[in-house]
């Protein structure tokens, strides 16, 4: 879990709201693991990474699995949504090619059964089945992530499939029996009624379809939580001589206990509470578990299993047990997919379960190094430490080496020493113990963020020449995209704080991303530079933001017969960028017409009105024209497009005032402290600098604020000295 998500949470969860439900609740970004929604940190293992990425960045690169990472644009250069920070991205509906498996193979099991075109089943079944949907509609959650009573994780289409299966391959049963239990099956639904139509099946004794029939009324029991009934019923399964039954009825005890565990486990708004669960029934469904995996290692049900027993170690909040089990779970996942909720689970359960949960925190364990690992690197944030929680220093560290070394981890011990040490701000630690790379093993996350953690701390100790051709040289060395994104942001940071800006855009630069050149561009870059790449830059996006760059400061800065000069290089960007991404750049807002027929200030076009600054910067009308145009298009250097998610680039060109922003109100002050001024224009420069502050009585134009008083002189002076004039009688209100 991230920490500003675990602040948030543990603010709500400190007033009293209930874990359960704040586990999914979307505060500030995207749901973790949700389709489009990437990860949001840089492509290193970080102290203040998210436990979530941490864990799937270090085992998805150990298997070669890069779910949720940010796709790359065919051409980065043109491009300004690479970036290391919350995406949201709409992605396409994968095709229901599994439900569209299951609901062809349901309607063949059906047609064999002798009952798809039986017009009895419930219309909703036939048309659900029909579609691919969920034929049991009962509230089914999956075995591992969710938090509830279980009661009806095994009434959905999976099982129905397999207990028809399990009649077709029974050749000991008749048609007639076939139908009979199958239709029998699919009306299971906890109801007296459904009891009634199980009950009334007439079997031959010691049959395969009475042990069928028996498994229905167990499984009726359980659905309707009469957990004591179904046990014995269930018990007397597991020794039959149908396979089916017998592993089943196994499985479905262990099932049952665990359900019978949780019956009662709901907090004061009807949430899940861990506290309250039964342990015996949970140990008595870690016993059934363990008896069914003994028996069938195997078996059918055997991943389910799996995954109840690491339920059992949370209802049991036997944490050590959990780590372990998630650990070897985790190493096991073979897809990108499995690797995503297992992680999201092992997040919610253990790492973060004081977040979700409430409770203790989770620190180590000792036979789960990783876990440890990413649990120690979340700890490394706290300074001061919790008063309930280890702190993760020098001594905590050497307690646990042994563990590290013991469990073959040894190489995440070391890293945890250089993360503590770089947060210390012992940078000289850093530095000697890291040997710069000559190579880089692909699929080793760990090595490649040591040697950005060496980078980090040469720029730390501002040594640049230094930091500025080692991430040069990993740049040669990386041949992950995502990685050389990352290394392209330090080392343009490096750049800035060296005052080698020019060199980002120098021909062959390594800086080739378009939001971090962007960024430079608009916070960093001096006229030469923006004139030299609205001229020349590589393609049209980045001569489009050199020039509008450009041409706002002109304009802001009073440059008058500059912009003049400038705007004609509009023509030489070709094609026009035109895309929607682009619209902060947007250079037609340049060809302003002046203002329209209902305007009662008239102005005339953008172009004649620098026109007259260029020759009176102090034209009362053309000053008051200009911010019309500003007023009226919010033309701007705006950084929306690219602040945010530029890892060490974000600070290097921070600023307390962007150049290029318009600061109407000084505009207005100058034409009302000018004595020459028309009485149109004063007039309208008093309106419009009271305006300013409405209706908030915050200055939404730019420039120094000044106090209410004046505002109060302004709107007195336009009252008093031009009464009767259009925007006395406009102006009722000062703010």
């Amino acid at each position: 879990m991230g920490p500003q998500k675990q602040l948030a949470l543990g603010i709500l969860l400190a007033l009293g709201a209930s874990a359960s439900a704040l586990a999914s609740s979307d505060i500030d970004d995207c749901t973790w693991g949700s389709p489009g929604c990437y990860l949001a940190t840089p492509p290193v293992i970080a102290i203040h990474a998210d436990t979530r990425d941490n864990l799937l960045r270090l085992l998805g690169d150990r298997k070669g699995l890069y779910p949720l990472r940010q796709p790359m644009p065919t051409d980065i250069t043109r491009s300004r949504d690479v970036f290391f920070g919350v995406h949201h991205d709409d992605v396409p509906p994968t095709a229901a090619t599994e439900a569209s498996t299951l609901a062809a193979t349901l309607r063949q099991q059906m047609n064999a059964l002798g009952i798809a075109s039986d017009n009895t089943l419930p219309p909703a079944l036939l048309r659900l089945i029909a579609e691919g949907g969920d034929a049991q509609t009962a509230p089914a959650v999956d075995d591992a992530g969710n938090d509830g009573e279980t009661r009806f994780v095994s009434q959905n289409n999976e099982s129905l499939s397999a207990f028809f299966a399990a009649l077709l391959e029974d050749n000991s049963l008749t048609a007639p029996q076939r139908q009979a239990l199958a239709t029998a099956r699919i009306a299971a639904s906890e109801s007296s009624q459904t009891e009634e139509a199980i009950n009334a099946l007439a079997f031959p004794e010691n049959s395969s379809a009475a042990g069928f029939r028996t498994y229905l009324q167990a499984t009726n029991s359980f659905y309707a939580g009469d957990y004591a009934a179904a046990e014995p019923l269930f018990t007397s399964l597991t020794k039959s001589t149908q396979p089916w039954l017998a592993e089943t009825a196994s499985y479905m005890l262990m099932r049952n206990a665990l359900n019978a565990s949780s019956e009662n486990a709901n907090g004061e708004y009807g949430d899940f509470d861990v506290a309250k669960i039964d342990k015996p029934h949970a140990e008595q469904a870690r016993s059934a578990a363990e008896g069914y995996l003994k028996q069938w290692p195997q078996g059918r049900y055997a991943a389910s299993t799996q995954g109840m027993l690491r339920r059992i170690d949370w209802y049991l909040q036997q944490w050590d047990s959990l780590a372990a089990r998630y650990e070897k779970a985790l190493s096991a996942a073979a897809s990108g997919d499995a690797l995503v909720t297992l992680i999201n689970e092992s997040d919610n359960k253990l790492l973060s379960k004081d977040v979700s949960w409430g409770g203790d925190a989770f620190v180590s364990a000792p036979n789960a190094s990783l876990m440890t690992f990413i649990a120690a690197l979340r700890w490394m944030r706290e300074s001061p430490c919790r008063e309930n929680t280890p702190c993760i220093d020098k001594a905590w560290l050497e307690s646990h080496k042994a563990e590290f070394d013991n469990n073959q981890r040894g190489a995440l011990w070391n890293y945890l020493n250089l993360q503590l040490a770089y947060s210390s701000q012992d940078y000289a630690t850093v530095v000697s113990g890291i040997t710069p790379a000559k190579t880089l093993a692909e699929h080793d996350i760990l090595a490649f963020s040591e040697q950005v953690l060496y980078g980090d701390a040469l720029m730390a100790q501002k040594t640049w020449p230094e930091a500025q051709s080692h991430w040069l040289r990993l740049l040669d060395l990386s041949r992950d995209a995502e990685q050389q994104q990352l290394l392209q942001a330090k080392l343009a940071a490096t750049l800035v704080a060296s005052d080698k800006v020019d060199e980002i855009f120098a021909a062959k630069s390594r800086v080739t991303n378009l939001r971090f050149r962007s960024l430079v561009l608009k916070t960093k870059a001096s006229r030469p530079l923006l004139l030299a790449q609205a001229e020349n830059g590589p393609n049209s996006e980045e001569r489009t933001i050199a020039l509008h760059t450009l041409l706002m400061r002109d304009l802001t800065a009073g440059n008058y017969a500059d912009w003049l000069q400038d705007k004609k290089l509009i023509a030489a960007v070709t094609p026009p960028v035109t895309d929607e991404a682009f619209a902060d750049v947007d250079l037609k807002i340049f060809n302003w017409q002046g203002s329209d027929e209902t305007s009662r200030y008239t102005c005339a076009a953008l172009e004649k009105t620098v026109t007259a600054l260029s020759k009176t910067p102090t034209d009362g009308h053309a000053l008051n024209c200009l911010g019309e145009f500003f007023r009226t298009t919010q033309a701007s250097v705006s950084l929306g497009g690219e602040r945010g998610g530029n890892d060490a680039l974000d600070n290097a060109t921070a600023m307390k005032a962007l150049p290029g922003v318009p600061q109407r109100l000084a505009a207005y002050q100058q034409v009302i402290n000018n004595p020459k001024a028309e009485p149109e224009d004063k007039s309208y420069a008093l309106y419009r600098a009271v305006m300013c502050y409405a209706p908030s009585g915050y200055n939404d134009c730019g420039g120094d604020d000044v106090e209410k008083s004046v505002r109060k002189a302004w709107f007195q002076q336009l009252k008093s000295r031009y009464p009767g004039s259009v925007w006395a009688n406009e102006l009722k209100y000062y703010w």
